[in-house]
């Protein structure tokens, strides 16, 4: 397991074809779910088999939280006693900020407005050598932090920004939770030098500038009275949700898309056909992208994105059995013990994706025929413990790259690209970043893009695309 991470997990399905299986650990018992139908059943006892519990210890031990708020955090974690609590209620809080409407709409136009300005200003250069996925880190985390924090997002400050990835190279060691402050000293650290900006942030109402997200957030932690050096403290373990996965998927994109000539020709292709361009006072033209467009449009750019989850989610979601509980009627899992769920075992299955599954292929989404299973394909989870922010995030990657794509060039400085490995994910990792970094040459297109800028815009009934069974009409599930 600690080899091979979640190929471990694809190597024991090829093995021993078992829907579900055990495995024996030092004072624990995992289950380890691969059957699509055990999955669906698993997602249907989410009180016998819960998640919370598992969410509320392992957020206690990452952002180090004080006595006081381990107690609220801790308390009717799986709602024994009823939907009341800090865990039972979080979801409700912030839910109306990331679904579709008007503040997910809000943060979006903000995020898409400095994607926009940030490769506007970078087309001025001729040529720019930069690590593509050190930069494509730099890109994504002060456009979509700005979008949430407002004008005075703490990530501004370049030694925030420093410090939280400082802080994730140690989470695994946070949430093992054994003796940290030996195994994860720098990233201790460097959270508490996060957490006094937050908590400045926070002490100086600076949230009322920010989205509905962080403002929902912070009332909820504050009508539990959980103390402010702790909300900062979350704040930072939230940058998880907001960065972590968003970096890889637009590294793992611009990738394959950049890599492969006939990739990159369907999806500028269709990229072309949404575009509209206008002319300015100035001479400039606009060259405008109305994302609404591209999720209804372009399905062949939207299949790449989807193949791009389906290869490089490494998600496990996990649920602790919370009483003797038997499994469709078969299964017996013992209270205490934890159940597994790979997202790999699934995406690299032949039985839901057929006998090329281990190859990517940029079309595989865009062909008509049968939908793989509810439970094939789990880039963001799925059930109760579906990604709350999966809008957001693939509204912002989708932008990136459409944007990259129709306006740069880009190719490896070595002459040649050559696929990184992705073999040092970690467990708690949700999405699989490259191995190694490697240099990129960025170039305008056209001579004329200097005279040109780039923007985008939301129609008034741009709608989300679907991302999981959830997202689907339920005649269509």
């Amino acid at each position: 397991m600690s080899r091979k991470k979640t190929n471990y997990y694809v190597k024991l399905r090829d093995m021993y074809n078992l829907p579900i299986y055990t495995l024996r650990l030092p004072g624990s018992r995992l289950y380890v779910v691969n059957s699509p139908g055990l999955i669906s059943a698993v997602q249907r006892q989410h009180k016998s088999l819960a998640f919370m519990p598992l969410a509320a210890k392992a957020s206690i031990n990452v952002s180090r939280f004080s006595k006081t708020a381990s107690e609220i955090i801790n308390t009717n974690t799986n709602g024994e006693e009823g939907d009341w609590g800090y865990v039972m209620t979080f979801n409700d809080a912030i839910h109306p900020a990331l679904s579709p409407g008007t503040n997910l709409d809000a943060m979006n136009r903000v995020m898409l407005g400095l994607v926009a300005m940030s490769l506007n200003r970078l087309r001025e250069q001729s040529v720019t050598k930069v690590k593509l996925h050190e930069w494509v880190k730099n890109q994504i985390a002060l456009a979509t932090t700005s979008s949430v924090y407002g004008p005075s997002n703490p990530y501004k400050d370049l030694g925030v920004e420093t410090a939280f990835w400082t802080f994730t190279s140690g989470m695994t060691q946070l949430i093992i939770g054994v003796l940290p402050t030996w195994t994860a000293g720098e990233a201790i650290q460097a959270l508490d030098f996060a957490a006094d900006a937050f908590e400045n942030y926070f002490r100086n109402n600076n949230h009322r500038s920010g989205a509905a997200l962080v403002q929902a957030r912070y009332k909820h932690s504050m009508e539990h009275h959980i103390p402010l050096n702790d909300i900062a403290r979350s704040e930072v373990t939230n940058g998880i949700a907001l960065l972590a996965n968003t970096v890889p998927m637009t590294f793992w994109m611009l990738y394959h898309i950049y890599s492969d000539p006939e990739v990159l020709a369907d999806c500028r292709n269709e990229l072309l056909g949404i575009v509209s361009v206008s002319r300015g006072n100035k001479g400039k033209s606009t060259h405008t992208i109305d994302m609404s467009k591209v999720k209804t449009s372009c399905p062949m750019f939207l299949s790449t994105f989807k193949e791009v989850l389906r290869i490089y989610s490494t998600s496990v979601s996990a649920r602790l059995v919370m009483e003797d509980h038997l499994l469709d009627n078969q299964y017996l899992l013992k209270k205490g013990s934890t159940v597994m769920m790979p997202s790999p075992v699934q995406h690299y299955s032949s039985v839901v994706w057929g006998p090329d599954n281990d190859t990517f292929d940029h079309r595989r989404f865009a062909r008509s025929g049968k939908r793989p299973s509810a439970a094939g394909f789990r880039a963001f989870g799925g059930g109760t413990t579906l990604c709350p922010g999966r809008h957001f995030a693939s509204t912002e990657i989708m932008a990136f790259v459409a944007v990259m794509i129709m306006q740069f060039d880009v190719k490896p400085t070595t002459g040649h690209w050559v696929r990184p490995s992705k073999n040092k994910v970690e467990f708690w990792e949700s999405t699989a970043s490259p191995d190694h970094d490697f240099e990129v040459e960025i170039r305008p297109r056209e001579r004329e893009a200097m005279e040109q800028e780039w923007a985008f815009t939301l129609s008034d009934l741009d709608q989300p695309i679907a991302l999981s069974a959830e997202d689907l009409p339920l005649e269509s599930r």
